[in-house]
């Protein structure tokens, strides 16, 4: 007799790896970027534009760390509106954010690809290769790491995040010299003053930190996770904010103020910014170690992870291919859905256009964030005695809040280029839904109910996890507050001196 195939996953996820999987998500394409191109139209002004996005994901991530701990799902957006608004809407939701990620995942291939050209130009070597190439074979290369299942990849993030951190902190330590405080002028002086031209600097600097929300998606592989997701979504935007705000800052005490304008169609600011100033050699070298091997890197594992993870939940459901939803023997991974996004991320790549696809990644997660509000409101009224082991601090108020913002943005900063991708995408789904869903009546099976039943049903921890945990969260807390505080700090000497 045939034993039945075990769907679940497997929770392996701690803290650390949390905090490294979220912070990865977001630090990589964005910041190296279209969101350090946007230096070279605000210039020392940047760091407005970033307090203002940290402001813009600060509230939505504690929302998101309610819900993550209340319904630890794989998934996240599309479990939380499956429950509170209904299951067309979370399939609808679900192709947007996979897509975006996936999308996030080939932008960062290609960042990878364009800094990999400039680590061969600083090592002396006469040789570019087509960024289409590196580029898919980075994805096929993470599409293998993601195989292998949560532990192996949760501890190759870890590797690759802290090997950035320390490149990070040699490369300033190394650039100080360089810096010119006349670079930093008035601290308002560089922004647009016309308000959509804002808008969309906004949305590209908002773009630096969206993602933050990733571990809530895989909430199924979390251990702890009423306690680990709402604490890695406290810590990580601030995180997060700590490495674009020092990037930045040396990114505009570098690049002379006569050059800052060949940063904004760049596809490697740093280097093009150190290239003005005349910087070259090692400098050059390390900072693209940092980029590639470190911030680029530590990007793939989330992305291409977080994509799958939806794919897998939505075959679970019954409402894409039941391969999909198949779990590796072995290494406990959704396999299929891996392979078939790293399939779709070297698709992406082959546009070979960054810029498109963040602008279409970054509407397509604007308009599944604000579902995710929704959904959390929703919830509330739908579900009012659900047990939620964290609160988020006015989380009513901060979801309205963010609906009216993000939609706010999502207008404002709409790229007339990137959209019909968008509009295109939707109707595909819309479609699909009516003819694959709505008409047939279709609704999950009694397997999709009996895995989420069971991936609910976790643990308390002992008095001495308890403890642990406590222990742990009180250092991660210290180090990203301090980390945040140093962010602004180096602006205003900046600005000051």
């Amino acid at each position: 007799m045939c034993m039945k195939e075990d769907k679940s996953l497997v929770r392996e996820l701690g803290l650390p790896e949390c905090v490294t999987i979220t912070g990865g998500a977001v630090i990589g394409v964005g910041l190296f970027t279209v969101g350090s191109s946007q230096v070279g139209i605000a210039g020392s002004s940047i760091i407005v534009a970033s307090i203002i996005s940290l402001l813009l994901v600060l509230w939505p991530s504690m929302i998101y760390g309610e819900l993550g701990a209340t319904l630890p799902l794989a998934g996240g957006t599309y479990a939380y509106a499956k429950r509170a608004i209904n299951w067309p809407v979370a399939i609808f939701c679900s192709w947007h954010y996979t897509l975006a990620q996936i999308g996030i995942a080939g932008g960062e291939a290609l960042a990878f690809a364009n800094y990999l050209n400039q680590l061969i130009w600083a090592l002396g070597i006469n040789v570019t290769i087509d960024p289409r190439i590196s580029a898919c074979a980075l994805m096929i290369l993470f599409t293998i790491i993601n195989f292998r299942g949560i532990e192996f990849s949760g501890r190759m993030q870890n590797f690759f995040m802290f090997f950035f951190w320390g490149a990070s902190t040699i490369w300033f330590i190394m650039e100080l010299g360089n810096l010119n405080l006349a670079n930093y002028t008035t601290v308002f002086g560089g922004l647009p003053t016309e308000f959509t031209a804002f808008a969309k600097l906004i949305v590209m600097v908002w773009w630096c930190f969206a993602g933050f929300e990733t571990v809530a998606g895989m909430g199924a592989e979390v251990k702890f996770p009423q306690i680990n997701i709402p604490r890695a979504l406290t810590i990580s935007p601030l995180v997060v904010f700590a490495v674009n705000a020092l990037w930045q800052f040396f990114l505009v005490g570098i690049t002379p103020v006569s050059s800052l304008g060949i940063l904004v169609t760049s596809d490697s600011p740093f280097v093009d910014g150190m290239k003005a100033a005349g910087i070259v050699g090692f400098p050059v070298i390390l900072l693209c170690l940092a980029v590639t091997l470190g911030g680029d890197f530590s990007t793939m594992i989330p992305c291409t992870g977080g994509a799958s993870r939806y794919l897998y939940i939505m075959a679970l459901d019954g409402c894409f291919p039941e391969p999909f939803s198949r779990v590796h023997p072995k290494y406990k991974s959704p396999y299929v859905s891996v392979i078939v996004v790293g399939v779709v991320g070297c698709l992406f790549i082959l546009t070979n256009s960054i810029v498109i696809v963040s602008a279409m990644c970054a509407f397509s997660q604007m308009l599944c964030y604000i579902i995710g509000y929704v959904s959390y409101l929703m919830l509330y009224k739908k579900e009012p005695d659900l047990d939620r082991p964290y609160h988020c601090p006015a989380g009513k108020l901060g979801a309205v809040v963010s609906i009216v913002a993000y939609a706010a943005l999502s207008i404002l900063a709409i790229d007339w280029t990137a959209i019909w991708y968008n509009i295109g995408l939707s109707v595909l789904c819309v479609a699909y839904l009516i003819f694959g869903v709505v008409m047939p009546k279709k609704q999950p099976p009694q397997e999709a109910v009996d895995v989420e039943l069971l991936a609910l049903k976790t643990r308390k921890p002992t008095a001495e996890e308890q403890a642990q945990l406590d222990a742990q969260y009180k250092r991660w807390k210290l180090i990203s507050f301090a980390a945040a505080g140093i962010g602004c700090l180096v602006f205003v000497i900046g600005f000051v001196f």
